[in-house]
């Protein structure tokens, strides 16, 4: 058991120096399968226009600044979509690691999405195209999206156990990090069944364009069936509710344009701040002279305005029952397979009926799972 084990720890060591690479400041290279909301956004209506034209106004007096408009709907389902992915997992058996028990683990989950919808092609970054931009839409996204990290659990006295993780989302820049708590009140009791409760808590980390928060509780049941003495299989099966809370930045949506170069701002002049001038930027071209319409607007000024921020998302339910298989042989500790299945659609469960609008017709997913690692 010697060389197994040995290998494995410098297995594991050498996943921990990754992710903690992944920590280390470096130069922004988004991933194809990065979050991209600045696509996910449409023309004004009732006259699109192109970004910098002018547009003139109902009363057809000024500009109207607004380009584009905050596609809510595909922007919940695209939160949505990657909350359930780095959602807690609880790939565990519902007994603890025991009093003073610690277990390390390797772990890697696979969550379906649908991959072909807009809010997928459009709101992912895509391939680069032409060795320094990437496309304006993901050809072909990920049929999964795939987490793989460390987590590590630690028990304690009258049946309590701490557990963290971080996981890092393949084809992204994203980092999750996660925590909880769960109690398994009767564990051992006459030999009977093992039950826990728990609740955790997942962040994602990694991106300014969005936070995405994702609190669950689980019921867990299991029973353990040692065999010759030296393994020991627990199978298990659980119901899971998932919270899925997300927050927009402040997106813009021409980032191939600088619209403060295109503007070459210039501080207000004394004559300006005299008459009560708000702050605004006031553009010149490159030599300094004006541009025409800058009292009302110009077109590298109004691309200042081409920023939007999305609709929160508060306490999104979504149901999952779990299932899978636990062993254990000496110090190694497996579980293969685990499965997340999801029980209702998931508008049924947003918080109101313009809630249940925004994610309506957005699909079940799953999520399949393994888990390596050492304990004792």
């Amino acid at each position: 058991m010697t060389g197994p084990v040995s290998r494995l720890v410098a297995t594991m060591a050498l996943g921990a120096l990754g992710f903690a690479a992944l920590f280390v400041e470096r130069d922004a290279n988004a991933n194809p399968m990065d979050l991209a909301p600045e696509r996910l956004t449409q023309p004004c209506a009732p006259n699109p226009v192109p970004c910098g034209a002018a547009q003139v106004n109902a009363a057809g007096t000024g500009f109207d600044t607004n380009y584009y408009r905050a596609d809510n709907d595909a922007w919940a389902k695209l939160m949505s979509t990657y909350a359930m992915a780095m959602a807690p997992t609880a790939m565990h058996p519902a007994r603890t690691t025991g009093y003073g028990g610690f277990e390390l683990s390797l772990f890697g989950t696979f969550t379906t999405i649908d991959k072909n919808e807009r809010y997928i092609t459009r709101g992912t970054e895509g391939p680069i195209t032409d060795g320094k931009k990437f496309s304006s839409s993901n050809g072909s996204p990920d049929s999964m999206l795939q987490i793989y990290g460390v987590s590590g659990r630690k028990g304690l006295p009258y049946g309590f156990e701490l557990q963290g993780s971080v996981g890092y989302m393949a084809n992204t820049e994203l980092v999750i990090l996660g925590g909880g708590i769960r109690l398994a009140p009767f564990e051992g009791f006459r030999k009977l069944f093992d039950v826990s409760v728990g609740g955790y808590v997942h962040t994602l980390t990694g991106t300014s364009k969005v936070k995405i928060t994702v609190p669950s509780f689980d019921v867990q049941v299991s029973r353990r069936f040692p065999i010759a003495n030296q393994v020991v299989f627990q199978p298990y099966v659980g119901w899971q509710m998932v919270w899925i809370n997300a927050d927009s930045g402040v997106i813009d949506t021409t980032p191939d344009r600088d619209g403060l170069g295109d503007c070459n701002a210039r501080p207000a002049t004394a004559a300006e701040r005299a008459a009560g001038d708000t702050g605004e930027f006031h553009c010149q071209n490159k030599t300094g002279g004006a541009i025409s319409g800058d009292a009302i607007g110009s077109p590298a000024k109004l691309d200042l305005n081409n920023n939007v921020v999305f609709r929160n998302m508060r306490a999104y339910r979504r149901q999952r029952a779990l299932f899978g298989l636990s062993w254990r042989w000496e110090n190694l500790s497996v579980v293969l397979p685990h499965v997340a299945m999801e029980l209702a659609d998931p508008e049924s469960g947003a918080p109101d009926d313009a809630a249940k609008a925004r994610i309506k017709g957005l699909a079940k997913q799953w999520t399949f799972g393994a888990m390596v690692g050492l304990a004792w």
